[in-house]
């Protein structure tokens, strides 16, 4: 997030600079001073909108705050300037609709090309918000005076990256496409099932190798691709209600990159077995993520970080050996569609960060209906902090379990860990 902020922060590298324009610049003369020490080498020479939106951003005279950073890697930083009563912020807003609203030839050096919007405060904040396509800045004929020096810009000297060790740990597949702070975490955990009336420790993890590069569909799209081990395990003194899955496989991840608000596609086959290698079933399935469709995307509400998500999943499996799975025995194949809802808040104290998490994940089998599965849980947890990688966390649970099929009414204490 540092990297993409770092434009914003210190300038593109493009040979274009800017003296700074007061935040609350609303009259068209203002454009003068936008456009004061914007250099062209060559007539014709153009700007993307986006080139001119962190432009304007960089000179509004912004204090760079949690909530602006995160307005603007969700793509929300037009609303939030339309709500917020901060100066700089509604200053921004005024300058944004100016710019978009000046006449076809802006200045005599320049023409501004944009969308015919009637409505210009919606325009600037859709603007703002990073959808700049079709707005482009171009340059009518070269500047007569050489580019002004590249001023000296002071970086703090921060302490060396950590390497990227290549890994993925998280909860389950399902996670390889969420981005690192949001992926659930790999648990250990003790639980008491008062639908088996038993105590049971329970591990669930799925390790994967960092998503590589497949293809390039074109230049806005890819396919990233990953192989995966994922294992649930409850283990019992008694025996008991107890099993294990172990499923191998690989993933493929469809997504914009430039685009963080787009859908994401994701899709795996794998074997599923177990530890003693008992059963033999194999699964597919394909997974759509709506992130603009999401009732709340990063909002935050009486000082907590909201964060929702909302898959749309269809699953086939053919059931070749069941193992000890009584359930799996009674089916041959089954194919079935679902979706996984989630909604989670969290909020940093001074002894750490607190979250609140709810979900539900259901599916319906469409041949037969012995394969129809739904499982609702609940949990608060404790962090370090909001980046950190450990949680401690209880949950309650209720429902039949996805792959397992197996009903559940447990409450669990774990502590979990992420890469």
């Amino acid at each position: 997030m540092i990297l993409r902020l770092l434009p914003l922060l210190l300038g593109l590298s493009t040979p274009v600079f800017f003296t700074p324009v007061l935040a609350q610049a609303a009259a068209p003369a203002a454009l003068d001073r936008l456009y004061d020490k914007v250099h062209c080498e060559t007539a014709g020479q153009s700007f993307t909108g986006a080139d001119l939106r962190q432009r304007l951003i960089g000179q509004s005279g912004l204090t760079m705050t949690v909530e602006l950073l995160i307005a603007i890697e969700s793509r929300s930083l037009g609303q939030l300037a339309a709500t917020s009563k901060d100066a700089a912020l509604s200053g921004l807003l005024t300058s944004t609709e100016t710019v978009l609203s000046t006449p076809m030839v802006a200045e005599a050096r320049f023409l501004l090309t944009s969308q015919a919007q009637p409505d210009a405060r919606a325009s600037a904040i859709a603007f703002l918000n990073g959808d700049t396509d079709g707005i482009s800045l171009a340059c009518t004929a070269a500047s007569t005076l050489p580019p002004p020096p590249t001023p000296a810009v002071f970086v703090p000297q921060k302490e060396p990256a950590a390497k990227q060790r290549g890994l993925i740990l998280a909860d389950s597949k399902n996670d390889f496409i969420k981005p690192a702070r949001e992926r659930g975490f790999a648990t250990l955990g003790f639980e008491e099932d008062k639908a088996a009336d038993t105590r049971l420790l329970n591990a669930s993890l799925a390790l994967a190798i960092e998503p590589m590069l497949f293809a390039k569909p074109s230049e806005t799209t890819e396919l990233r691709w990953t192989p995966f081990v994922q294992y649930n395990r409850r283990a019992a003194r008694s025996g008991r209600e107890e099993f294990n899955d172990l499923t191998l496989g690989n993933s493929i991840i469809f997504r914009n990159p430039t685009q963080p608000g787009r859908a994401i596609g994701f899709g795996s086959l794998a074997f599923q077995t177990d530890d003693a290698a008992k059963a033999a079933v194999w699964v597919g399935d394909a997974l759509i993520d709506f992130p603009r469709v999401r009732p709340c995307t990063r909002r935050d509400a009486l000082g907590w970080a909201m964060r929702c998500n909302l898959s749309i999943v269809v699953d086939y499996a053919d059931v070749q050996d069941p193992g000890d799975s009584q359930k799996l025995a009674e089916l041959d194949a089954y194919l079935r569609g679902g979706m996984n809802l989630g909604l989670s808040a969290e909020q940093a104290f001074g002894f750490g960060v607190i979250t609140i998490t709810s979900s539900y994940n259901g599916r319906y089998d469409i041949t037969s209906r012995k394969a129809s599965g739904g499982i609702f849980s609940v949990g608060a947890g404790l962090r370090p902090s909001a980046g950190s990688n450990i949680s401690l966390e209880t949950r309650y649970t209720r429902g039949t379990t996805i792959n397992t099929l197996l009903d559940v009414d447990k409450i669990t204490l774990r502590l979990g860990y992420r890469l």
